[in-house]
């Protein structure tokens, strides 16, 4: 059996530029996905992208015909972290919000309290 492997060696790379996980996951999000099938096999069908969204979005490869695997494989897991970023900012704010929420009625417990205390002295 042998096995496809894509060199991703750092030894191997060169020009690194960071990417702003969101806004990969904001483009992919646009790329539309469909399934289909190759016209040379149509009793087998697939999913995904087709290349021309794919370089359009990310502008990735050397053709707008292909979408190589390592640049698919890169927006996937892009995507994923520009995702956990969003869950995890969307969280904190909730966070914040119910605490002060639970601030606020906690306030208005001791303004009840007070007064139900007040009332019941003579």
């Amino acid at each position: 059996m042998t096995v496809c492997q894509i060199t991703s060696d750092r030894a191997a790379k060169d020009k690194f530029t960071p990417v702003c996980a969101r806004d990969i996951l904001a483009k992919l999000a646009a790329v539309p996905i469909s399934t289909w099938v190759y016209t040379n096999a149509p009793g087998i069908r697939h999913i995904g992208p087709v290349a021309q969204d794919f370089a359009a979005a990310f502008a990735l490869g050397d053709s707008d015909k292909h979408i190589a695997t390592v640049d698919a494989d890169g927006v996937a897991l892009a995507a994923i972290q520009g995702l956990n970023q969003k869950l995890e900012d969307e969280l904190k704010e909730k966070d914040t919000k119910i605490h002060e929420l639970e601030r606020r009625l906690e306030a208005l417990e001791r303004k009840l309290e007070s007064r139900f205390i007040a009332q019941e002295r003579p």
